[in-house]
């Protein structure tokens, strides 16, 4: 066996569980299916000690995994981008190298490996434009030195080799010698053909990655584009985007990344087509509306102030339109759509040079929709602070009870504003306010910062705790009042409290105490209050100490391994009960917890007896004794 590398001596010292705790159970399972399948087709080291690997999946990806400090890291040109079971099978694959004795070649910067694998995802369709436009005014000099029946022999050879180039040439063959209709035809037969392959797909397993491929119809969209026929694409533009609407919700990207590229067809087909430039840009946003998984790359539409205006003004009259057809009540809908093409007409009105109708048109949509987000951003923009913060207190008070969610980014933009002016007892006041009204752990943490700023955290901390243990708050529910502090003596007024829009809560919160107790490092109070929480038999209280149960365990194993102890098991032998192979790799992620915790405080003999036990009562799953047949192993591969 050759000489170790430093890097396949860094790489050797992993564990199963660095593997597990890098790309989670789910992601490693596949990753080990992956390798075992040999799906690894090229790897490689470079001189930085990280590899590279060219992994086939729906179609070949490309990822570098990175090894610093005992952590893993790693990126993928895949639609997950990062720390994927692509990842995970190039380590596997590097390791089994390593074992059997074999060379593992060191890649170069030049390299297409390290090119790919550091471009990020964007689909192979874009990875392939890319080499190709660099090389294209090469081609092209080679290309016009050949006489006409050399090129025809080119061409004729490697179609015959090349599936695609094959029907590209046919498609133009046909659309010159009839009407395109025959052509389009076919593609919409390929296209349902398609469709109905992809709805009989389960995309929850591991076969999932044997999707429809839309590489044969984007060539021939590129075909029908090249012989001149833009018009014609749009209408299928259209089709595509309908019909991925249909199933875009369980689509992992791998769908989406090819419908984006034969879309990326049809916008370049757009902005050839024989519409005006205001009706191409309808016709975009028309897709757009569509696009709720943001799979679409903007066109590239160049257009005059002219036909920006033309543009706002198709888009006034698509909203009066909706106006007359559905009423819209803020207390009940604020259409995302209609938000979304209000904001368009902003940003078209813009472009147009028509500013000065920007900020009526956003406090209309302020009243009409409840969206005094963009108002307020609009008159901040436009130095306006004074303004913007009427229109703040206008908003939070008339959405808190019907969209919490906006009033709360109202909020924290007033917080931002005096943050700049550095009035950090008023911001104290309104993130301790806001504490009250929402008592969860980030809402703590923002005032515990601000109550720090003007020295009063003991005080507020003392008033804060007190109002989740007990539910006693700070001044009288029935004296608050615009016009109070909810801290007098300690905090200003800030003109937005309301009694009504405090939190009813059911003291103690168990789930806040403890997330509090965690945060500030308390393991004899995250036990405290988990031993109550476990007291209680509501269902309330159950779902949140299966929720908080796994972060209780990571806090408090170093004082009380006992108790994380006990709640891994749990988790395991749950997570073994369901009888799914991706269930029982995230079993051993806790198994592996429960055996790193015993042994190193001299209980070896308690895990081995434990892992019997869970060997005994389920000896008939095979995958899972497999599973636990790694636990034994520390080190994926022998030193």
């Amino acid at each position: 066996m050759p000489e170790e590398s430093k890097i396949a001596c860094t790489f050797k010292e992993l564990k199963w569980s660095d593997l597990q705790d890098w790309a989670g159970g789910k992601a490693t399972a596949k990753g080990i299916k992956y390798q075992e399948e040999g799906r690894v087709r090229e790897i490689k080291y470079t001189s930085a000690g990280s590899l590279v690997a060219r992994v086939e999946g729906t179609i070949e990806y490309f990822t570098e995994v990175s090894l610093e400090n005992g952590k893993l890291s790693s990126i993928c040109t895949c639609p997950v981008g990062h720390d994927c079971k692509h990842g995970v099978a190039a380590v596997l694959e590097y390791l089994d190298l390593i074992e059997q004795g074999e060379d593992v070649p060191v890649v170069t910067e030049e390299d297409i490996l390290i090119k790919r694998s550091r471009r990020g995802f964007a689909g192979a369709g874009a990875s392939e434009t890319y080499e190709a436009g660099a090389s294209s005014q090469i081609f092209r000099e080679y290309l016009e030195k050949l006489e006409k029946p050399e090129l025809i022999e080119i061409l004729a050879t490697f179609a015959k080799k090349d599936n695609m180039l094959g029907r590209y040439l046919k498609d133009r063959q046909n659309l010159a010698s009839e009407n395109p209709e025959g052509v389009i035809g076919s593609i919409y037969s390929e296209m349902d053909e398609l469709w109905r392959e992809l709805k009989s797909s389960d995309f929850w397993t591991y076969e999932g990655e044997e999707m429809p491929d839309f590489s044969e119809v984007q060539v021939r969209l590129e075909s029908l584009l090249d012989s001149g026929h833009p018009d014609e694409l749009l209408d299928i533009g259209k089709e595509l985007m309908d019909r991925y609407e249909e199933i875009e919700e369980y689509d992992e990207g791998d769908i989406g990344t090819q419908i984006s590229g034969c879309m990326d067809v049809v916008f370049r087909a757009l902005s050839q087509s024989s519409l005006p430039a205001h009706e191409k840009m309808l016709y975009a946003l028309e897709l757009e509306l569509k696009d709720d998984y943001s799979i679409l790359n903007e066109p590239a539409l160049c257009h005059t102030q002219k036909e920006w205006m033309l543009f706002a003004e198709a888009l006034k009259i698509r909203l009066q339109k909706a106006e007359k057809e559905k009423e819209i009540d803020i207390l009940y809908e604020s259409s995302w759509e209609r938000d979304y093409v209000v904001d368009r007409l902003i940003d078209a009105l813009r472009k147009a040079g028509h500013s000065e109708e920007i900020i009526p048109i956003s406090e209309l949509e302020a009243e009409r929709t409840g969206n005094y987000t963009r108002l307020i951003r609009e008159l901040l923009d436009s130095g306006q602070k004074k303004k913007a913060e009427e229109w703040i207190y206008r908003g939070i008070k008339k959405l808190r009870e019907y969209d919490p969610g906006t009033a709360y980014e109202l909020l924290q933009t007033l917080i931002e504003i005096n943050e700049i002016e550095e009035n950090w007892p008023f911001v104290a006041a309104l993130e301790a306010e806001n504490f009250f009204r929402f008592p969860q752990l980030s809402n703590y943490i923002r005032m515990q910062k601000a109550a720090k700023k003007i020295g009063k955290w003991k005080e507020i901390r003392e008033a804060a705790l007190q109002y989740v243990r007990n539910g006693k708050l700070p001044v009288n529910q029935p004296e608050i009042a615009e016009e109070l502090s909810i801290l007098p003596g300690i905090l200003p007024k800030t003109g937005l409290l309301e009694a009504s829009s405090l939190e009813k809560i059911k003291p103690p919160v168990f789930d806040l105490l403890i997330q509090i107790a965690i945060q500030e490092n308390d393991a004899d109070e995250v036990v405290h209050w988990y031993e109550e929480l476990k007291k209680s038999k509501g269902e309330a209280e159950k779902s949140r100490r299966s929720i908080l149960e796994e972060e209780i365990a990571n806090a408090v194993k170093d004082k009380y391994p006992e108790v994380s102890i006990e709640i891994w098991k749990n988790i395991a032998e749950d997570l073994i009960s369901k009888t799914k192979v991706s269930s029982y790799e995230v079993a051993s992620i806790y198994l592996r917890k429960i055996k790193e915790t015993l042994e190193p405080i001299g209980k070896k003999e308690e895990w081995e007896a434990y892992l019997r036990q869970v060997r005994e009562a389920n000896r008939f799953k095979k995958k899972l004794l497999e599973i636990l047949d790694r636990l034994g192993k520390t080190q994926i591969i022998s030193k």
